[in-house]
């Protein structure tokens, strides 16, 4: 799955980016959804977002004007859009 999103990665590559996505301890159709929502690179995200409560469900979500994978993928910290959403008083929890 990761070698189709990743494009042709070398194999130390796709090694790399198998063990960060292993490390956030997903099943595979998690990994796949959040792989969807914030790039084959996104396992840091990924891992925060589970941190701070935010659901790979809430990733369409509209804050100001932005969604919030856009927002993550531009490399707003995950507490940061947390404490968005909450100043608005939404939820990205499932």
């Amino acid at each position: 799955m990761l070698s189709r999103r990743a494009g042709h990665p070398r194999r130390a590559e796709l090694r790399d980016l198998a063990q960060a996505w292993t490390r956030v301890g997903l099943w595979p159709a998690e990994m796949e959804a959040w792989i969807g929502a914030v790039g084959v690179n996104g396992a840091a995200i990924a891992r925060d977002c589970l941190t701070a409560g935010i659901a790979v469900s809430a990733m369409d979500i509209v804050l100001d004007g932005m969604r919030v994978k856009q927002r993550l993928r531009g490399g707003e910290p995950a507490f940061s859009v947390l404490a968005r959403v909450t100043a608005c008083g939404r939820s990205l929890s499932d």
